[in-house]
């Protein structure tokens, strides 16, 4: 008798153990990981540095539900890496579906081909899309961004002015 009480304590303990352990790694939370690429061609150096990336839940109205990202990266040079893409964050988000991905850009620098060095001004360096994408708990879903260099880039009256676009974005 007293070993039958004691096989079905320690199941029951496997038991609860088992359903915390897969409450953890299913529900809890998930892998958010943003990656960002292009290569621009007229340039022989571009930095870009961002100050914050955030994700916006569906059906969620309140502009103070934005959920900020730790950033991987605040400065990477496109072209540094070739045309690799970058990590730019990477944190644990709570299970969902989310509508939109903000991107912040707060300085850009770069040296043309032939040797300038030059200082781009950013108007509104806020990156914005409206690709929805579902993250499940446990697992990692990654967004990957194409920075659209060559047309967020554009020179005025002497002044390079960096007003960032964004090609496709893919969710794997």
């Amino acid at each position: 008798m007293r070993a039958r009480v004691a096989i079905a304590i320690v199941v029951g303990i496997l038991l609860i153990a088992a359903g915390v352990s897969f409450y953890l790694t299913s529900t809890a939370t998930g892998t958010l990981a943003v990656r960002i690429h292009d290569s621009p061609s007229t340039w022989s150096n571009l930095s870009v540095t961002f100050s914050e990336v955030a994700v916006h839940p569906a059906d969620v109205a309140n502009e103070s539900a934005w959920i900020v990202l730790r950033l991987a990266e605040t400065r990477i040079d496109f072209l540094e890496s070739g045309n690799l893409t970058q990590l730019l964050a990477l944190d644990r988000v709570a299970p969902g579906t989310y509508t939109q991905l903000r991107i912040v850009v707060t300085l850009v620098q770069g040296v043309l081909s032939g040797g300038s060095s030059v200082t781009l001004t950013v108007p509104d360096g806020v990156l914005m899309t409206a690709v929805p994408f579902v993250l499940h708990g446990g697992g990692t879903t990654t967004l990957s961004v194409d920075l659209d260099l060559a047309r967020s880039i554009h020179q005025a009256n002497g002044v390079w002015i960096f007003s960032p676009v964004i090609g496709p974005v893919t969710v794997t």
